[in-house]
């Protein structure tokens, strides 16, 4: 229902037909076409936040994945501990033993490596819990702590998937404002070259049909830009990407019980092969918050021990980590 009200349905088998039709309401239809081709922000916000309502995400939870780098084996079993409130942690075992651990504190990064701290930590543990805010306003918070603007929203192709696009000024949908009187037809209204005057009356109705402006947001072209990509039909999360170049792409939702969660996570840094984490088990946990403190990060390694029936994926003690929610 939330998807039907946000946006339009697309037939079986048309993403070449889809991508045509996102183009030309982008651009060949103009500012007014495109303005009521793409919802507003906040009813998309308000949409993905119930959506991660709905999956039962909205409480901790934690991951077991196994983890693989481009074409390579499992070369590690992890897991994930993530917190709505913007703390998230990561375990990986390697098959010689060796254990990192990565914690995440919005967009702060920490790491150790058998305990000692690594200076420079790849980028194993990105934003998950852009998966479980549960309103418009906490899911905007999140966004802005990672640099992305939740005022700007386009659409463009993901995929076989068609994505809303927040975050970007190079995909925005430009807003109309009227323009003040002395810039219709009069001198010194050329604006600063990111505004389209249409002083003719070729408006949509607005403002009385004349004085529309479009106001494009500024972009840098080849940088990177924090964004967040979100399906038109499910409001499920497929991809964020961050501004120090990475992209974590999620897959689709899979059911563990009472979660629906990403079958799996990739992440993709400039130069370097695609780290795929698949997702074995998922549970909700009690997440006390010493879980997430700097000091675990060094603290003594446990043994590994089984973390289910079948899995094969090692586990911390559930005393340093979060023990399982109650049904």
């Amino acid at each position: 229902m939330i998807a039907r009200a946000l946006a339009p349905r697309r037939a079986a088998g048309s993403t070449a037909r889809s991508a045509g039709l996102l183009a030309a309401a982008l651009i060949g239809l103009g500012a007014a076409q495109a303005d009521a081709f793409v919802p507003k922000p906040e009813r998309v916000l308000a949409a993905v936040a119930q959506a991660n309502a709905t999956s039962g995400r909205t409480q901790a939870f934690r991951l077991d994945l196994v983890m693989r780098i481009g074409e390579r084996e499992r070369i590690a079993t992890g897991e994930l501990v993530s917190h709505p409130s913007g703390l998230a942690r990561l375990e990986l075992r390697g098959r010689s033993g060796r254990v990192d651990r990565y914690l995440l504190s919005g967009p702060e990064l920490l790491a150790a490596k058998d305990g000692a701290p690594l200076e420079h930590p790849q980028p194993m543990l990105q934003p998950v819990f852009l998966l479980q805010p549960s309103t418009l306003e906490t899911l905007r918070v999140a966004l802005e702590t990672f640099g992305v603007d939740s005022r700007l929203i386009g659409l463009a192709p993901c995929g076989e998937l068609d994505c809303y696009v927040l975050g970007d000024p190079a995909l925005a949908v430009p807003e109309l404002h009227p323009l003040a009187s002395d810039a219709l037809g009069l001198e010194g209204g050329a604006g600063d070259g990111r505004e389209v005057a249409d002083a003719e009356g070729a408006g949509d109705g607005r403002a009385g049909g004349r004085g529309l402006r479009e106001v494009v947001p500024p972009s840098e072209p080849g940088r990177p830009v924090a964004r967040l990509w979100v399906d038109t039909e499910s409001l499920q999360i497929q991809r964020i990407d961050r501004i120090s170049g990475e992209s974590m792409q999620l897959g689709p939702t899979v059911r563990f019980e009472r979660l629906m969660i990403p079958a799996w996570l990739e992440i993709v840094a400039p130069g370097e092969p695609a780290i795929r984490f698949d997702v074995e088990r998922a549970v909700r946990v009690n997440a006390a918050p010493q879980a997430f403190n700097p000091s675990w990060l060094y603290s003594p390694i446990d043994p590994v021990e089984p973390a289910g029936p079948g899995t094969g994926v090692p586990r911390t003690s559930p005393a340093a980590a979060a023990a399982p929610a109650s049904p």
